[in-house]
């Protein structure tokens, strides 16, 4: 059928037929949709909007954490706030050098691990680890093993400014002077075989007698150094006999007026001695007398003494001032040859260590974290630490424990901790945000709130809907030491201590209870809002 329009039609003009209406743009005819039920009026939470015509547009525009999307017919919102709250967030990091401002609410803060230290997030949790990596010795401020290379057997030693690798004094490790390592002392150490340059020592068996020498003077006794060969030099008696005449009774011939007084030296004799009765045979057997010495003791010289202490094996002779004499003495010890050691040990930051004596010890303690052990047989001193790199336990953090921290505490994130009391066994109070008994809370579906339970022990609390039905799910409970029941009512029966989390779905909405399974009195209304219609 036909249509006949208006030859010359108006702009906005209308055109009916069977039924259909079409309208005039201007330029072409365009079927006018057939009369619904719409809105016509569209109103917000604030303000509303009425359209000026028949084509008038709805715009819905995305606000403060709110973004739209059109895809065909279907219209999208979409919250851009992170986890659907908002919550307390460190801005601004600090570290020991530097820090780090957050750009956007989303900007993430990387913990990357630096020299000798890894970490790691293990796989679905949000634990971050923190752990020492292997390094070498070199590693310390202190030892340079780079700028000499150490070869098998040396050992550290300081060269004014570094621990460096340096030629050890023998093959085991060992010092030549055993008496600067006292406290350390092992078999390589007492055996004398291993002291290098040791000095001669004198026993009675590198001693001997060579011949008589001839008569002169007063006699002597003299010992010849370099062989350890005594010799004896009879006493010259020619001048004391210049009156004698050979008879066979010799007892007139000499008489004592007849020697000389400066002759006479033995103390215990007096000038005045009334005769010497001397017989040719005594005589004879004078040479006899003198030659029959043989070995002869040290202790025979005089100003030495070895009977008053008898000596013992390594002893030395050391001159004594209150007998003047020498004595064996063990002050020595076997005599020492010098070297290079230290006497005074220096450690930053801590006074000086500085030796008393030849014998003094060095002592190594344990401290905290650190275990010294001593292998004698490779003069070895292990410096070993044992502590775990990185805490493994919540209890291993002392500065947390010293704060006064739990686990429980900070187990999860919560927009909101409320600090549970109790008047009795009446009621509960929630003192560190609301007044009074009883009160209602006010929570925001999408977040999670927490309950302190410490300050109402023997008050086991629950979370309900509307009838007193115990919730089984988004509801868990976490002990001050970190044991975790959730999600069933046999694991939260009587939670009197820790911290309850609920984590409330975001579709969620309306009344819910707090009450004590111990006593009925002890209930309150948890009213929540949803986030969505806000």
């Amino acid at each position: 059928m036909a249509l006949n329009f208006p030859a010359s039609p108006e702009a906005n003009e209308t055109y009916t037929s069977n039924g259909t209406t079409w309208e005039f743009d201007g330029v072409v005819w365009n079927v006018q949709p057939s009369e619904r039920n719409i809105f016509t009026t569209f109103n917000a939470d604030t303000g509303s909007v009425t359209p000026d015509t028949a084509n008038d547009t709805l715009i819905v525009a995305g606000g403060t954490g709110v973004s739209t999307s059109l895809t065909g017919k279907t219209l999208t919102i979409t919250s851009t706030v992170e986890g659907g709250t908002t919550q307390n967030l460190f801005e601004t990091v600090a570290s020991d050098d530097g820090s780090s401002t957050a750009s956007t609410a989303t900007a993430t803060l990387s913990v990357l691990g630096g020299t000798n230290i890894d970490t790691e997030i293990t796989t679905d949790t949000n634990n971050l680890t923190i752990n020492m990596a292997a390094f070498s010795i070199d590693f310390l401020s202190d030892v340079d093993t780079n700028s000499v290379t150490p070869a098998t057997g040396n050992v550290l030693k300081w060269n004014g400014s570094n621990w460096a690798p340096g030629t050890d004094a023998t093959t085991g490790g060992a010092g030549t002077d055993a008496d600067t390592l006292d406290g350390f002392d092992g078999s390589y150490y007492l055996d004398w075989a291993n002291v290098a340059n040791k000095p001669s020592v004198v026993t009675l068996t590198d001693l001997s007698v060579g011949n008589e020498l001839t008569a002169s003077g007063d006699g002597a006794i003299s010992y010849d150094n370099t062989t350890g060969v005594f010799r004896y030099t009879p006493p010259d008696l020619s001048g004391y006999l210049t009156s004698f005449t050979e008879t066979n009774d010799l007892s007139t011939a000499v008489t004592w007026a007849n020697v000389p007084n400066a002759n006479i030296t033995e103390s215990s004799v007096t000038q005045h001695q009334a005769a010497l009765s001397v017989t040719e045979s005594q005589i004879s057997d004078l040479g006899t007398y003198l030659t029959s010495i043989n070995a002869i003791s040290i202790d025979a010289l005089s100003d030495v003494d070895t009977t008053t202490s008898a000596p013992s094996d390594g002893q030395i002779l050391a001159w004594d001032n209150d007998a003047s004499k020498w004595a064996p003495s063990a002050a020595g010890s076997g005599g020492d040859v010098n070297q290079n050691a230290f006497t005074t040990i220096s450690v930053l930051g801590s006074s000086d260590i500085v030796a008393d004596s030849t014998t003094d010890t060095l002592n190594f303690v344990n401290g905290n974290g650190i275990v010294l052990s001593t292998t004698p047989g490779t003069d070895t001193i292990t410096i070993a630490s044992n502590v775990v790199a990185g805490a493994t336990q919540f209890s291993q953090l002392t500065d947390a424990q010293s704060a006064g921290i739990t686990i429980d505490e900070v187990a999860e994130n919560a927009m909101v901790t409320l600090r549970v009391g109790a008047n009795g066994f009446t009621s509960y109070t929630f003192n560190s945000h609301y007044t009074g008994s009883n009160p209602t809370i006010y929570a925001i579906s999408g977040t999670t709130i927490a309950f302190d339970l410490n300050g109402a022990p023997g008050h086991p609390t629950e979370i309900q809907d509307a009838t007193g039905t115990a919730l089984t799910s988004g509801v868990f409970h976490v002990t001050p030491q970190g044991a975790i029941t959730q999600q069933t009512v046999d694991a939260l029966h009587d939670p009197d201590r820790g911290t309850l989390y609920w984590r409330i779905p975001e579709n969620t909405s309306g009344n819910f209870r707090y009450q004590c399974t111990a006593h009925a009195p002890m209930v309150g209304v948890i009213t929540v809002k949803r986030l969505s219609t806000l």
